[in-house]
């Protein structure tokens, strides 16, 4: 009995120390960050990680700051961030991100610094608070009416951001072992 405990006891705190691997939206707010297990080393990664900037420049990809091989600071834009239907027609907001790469051989952590969002034609900017969404949900705990999208919208921008970045990385990595 007394190892049936002690196991159940272990396996609680390992998984309650267990590292994110996708971004999740709750009413809670977003995920803080992810790590990323990649099979290289700090330097290759954060090399592959701006070029993987340069690459995607035309999205308003810049570094912010660095640190060489250890962290990467990242702004980027999303077009069409988030679209709902009005009067008939199709209106989308964009999204400015900052994102934080730190490297270590063999994995990477990726963590969300913040998001704005802007009504295309607008000078209005919304900047979200990311560790509280409690704005999207009712008292009951339902996401409120016209917000379905939006839970969806904050998890494919920050998961597809980081599979775009291994996507690359292993297209780099390929061409330089042919």
């Amino acid at each position: 009995m007394k190892l049936k405990t002690l196991l159940l006891m272990a396996f609680t705190t390992a998984s309650t120390f267990a590292q994110e691997t996708e971004f999740k939206f709750s009413k809670d707010g977003l995920t803080d960050f992810i790590v990323t297990t990649y099979d290289a080393s700090a330097k290759d990664t954060y090399i592959r990680t701006v070029a993987w900037v340069k690459e995607n420049a035309k999205k308003n990809f810049v570094v912010v700051s660095s640190v060489e091989n250890e962290k990467l600071t990242i702004e980027g834009t999303k077009e069409n961030f988030l679209c709902s239907k009005a009067g008939g027609t199709n209106v989308c907001t964009s999204g400015t991100f900052i994102i934080e790469i730190n490297f270590k051989d063999g994995k990477y952590k990726f963590a969300v610094l913040g998001l704005t969002e802007k009504a295309n034609n607008s000078a209005n900017t919304i900047v979200h608070n990311l560790d509280d969404f409690s704005e999207y949900y009712d008292k009951d705990g339902t996401l409120k009416k016209y917000k379905d999208d939006v839970p969806a919208a904050y998890e494919s921008l920050f998961n597809d951001l980081n599979k775009s970045l291994i996507s690359f990385m292993d297209k780099k990595k390929k061409a330089e072992n042919w």
